[in-house]
């Protein structure tokens, strides 16, 4: 059996300081797998069943309980506010981890505001264009 473990058979960093100063790439994947790990222990999932980094959350199992501890290891550990709501809405484990590495440079994305509300929106010219 090979001694030396591969960077895939590593925990993964979970030091929001450490993944903000290293490659996207490696903090998506490090933020993947610690989340791959976080659902297989609050699922109670045996060893032999694994994580699909691939597919839905909710199609793997996690509903709103799941989710709120989730949510809470996410803050906990990584320093990242990220909702319950939004973890449900995942596409997948890969997207919601892109997403947590993205919340660590900028916790606070802007958000556009689309067409239909922005003609709704008071104006503060004056009506004026």
């Amino acid at each position: 059996m090979n001694a030396r473990r591969t960077a895939r058979d590593r925990a993964p960093c979970t030091d929001p300081e450490t993944l903000r100063t290293t490659d996207i790439d490696e903090r998506v994947e490090s933020i993947e797998k610690f989340l791959c790990q976080e659902m297989t222990s609050a699922l109670e999932l045996p060893s032999e069943h694994s994580v699909d980094s691939r597919k839905p959350l909710h199609t793997q199992g996690v509903g709103s309980i799941v989710a709120l501890r989730l949510e809470r290891r996410i803050r906990l550990l990584l320093g990242i506010d990220i909702g319950a709501v939004r973890i449900l809405r995942a596409s997948s484990v890969t997207k919601l981890a892109a997403l947590c590495a993205l919340r660590m440079v900028d916790p606070y994305p802007r958000r556009s505001v689309p067409e239909d509300v922005s003609d709704s929106m008071p104006r503060t010219d004056g009506g004026r264009l």
